[in-house]
């Protein structure tokens, strides 16, 4: 199976590459760069500060959980290319996607790929998403649940793209563990570890003709990147000052049946 892989320029990006690698053929990879500008939403110089607290921890904490993986290590020949936010819909870009063959294309973290690349490469591309869909799509899926007290919506979902956000038919979903003494970007970082497990498991399945994938019919909550803020924030760090995780352990089991998750089917 020949894989290639689309995603963005961070560590946990690199992480989830170098993950892929070390288990599937890469036949190449394409990273853009971000283009989400936090600082866009910030009113005053306080909201400066929340926002740039918050993403400051949330690159302290990725150094923790992916140390290894500053750059993306791919086997000899194989090459990490990098480009501008939108590369990915090019269409000489898409030209040379396709002369690689792949057999399955993998997304995690790019911009929204457009019609031309999802038709050239039609019920082959998997999207790693984080958050669980269909309850959260769009932006900041694994921030948002936070900050509506909602834990139990924090995790990965791993469905196959089509033209909507986050519309796809699911594959499989993947959830963090939890503790009490976790902050945001701890699970945040664990949803991405577990959603990269889940990801080589969907792709090898699909390969192999196992996938049987569910159909969204509830839309859920949809984000933008225009509803973040600093008030968004402040009400995030608000909860797990007031024992939002804590709260959630204690009823877990009762809180988690609100959720209803897929799995990769086994091999039979």
């Amino acid at each position: 199976m020949r894989v290639i892989i689309l995603t963005s320029t961070f560590r946990r990006h690199n992480y989830v590459v170098n993950y892929v690698a070390d288990r599937l053929e890469v036949a190449g990879v394409l990273q853009e760069e971000k283009s989400f500008k936090p600082f866009r939403t910030a009113t005053s110089d306080d909201d400066i500060a929340v926002i740039t607290k918050h993403f400051s921890e949330r690159d302290n904490s990725e150094v923790n959980y992916f140390e290894d993986h500053r750059t993306v290590k791919l086997p000899l020949g194989i090459t990490a290319r990098t480009g501008p936010s939108g590369i990915i819909n090019k269409q000489d870009e898409i030209d040379q996607m396709s002369a690689l063959c792949p057999d399955v294309v993998l997304v995690f973290g790019t911009g929204i790929l457009g019609a031309n690349i999802i038709e050239r490469f039609a019920g082959r591309i998997i999207n790693l998403h984080l958050g669980l869909s269909p309850y959260y799509r769009g932006a900041g899926t694994n921030f948002w649940p936070l900050v509506n007290r909602e834990p139990e919506f924090v995790g990965a979902t791993i469905h196959y793209l089509d033209a909507g956000i986050d519309t796809g038919p699911l594959i499989a979903h993947a959830r963090p563990k939890f503790d009490a003494q976790d902050g945001p970007h701890d699970l945040g970082n664990r949803a991405i570890i577990a959603g990269a497990e889940t990801l080589v498991q969907a792709a090898r399945a699909h390969a192999e003709g196992r996938l049987k994938p569910v159909p969204q019919i509830n839309k859920g909550r949809l984000y933008q990147r225009k509803q973040f803020s600093a008030d968004a924030i402040r009400q995030l760090w608000r909860n797990f000052s007031n024992g939002m995780i804590a709260e959630y352990l204690e009823d877990q089991t009762a809180r988690d049946t609100k959720v209803d998750l897929l799995s990769v089917p086994n091999v039979s």
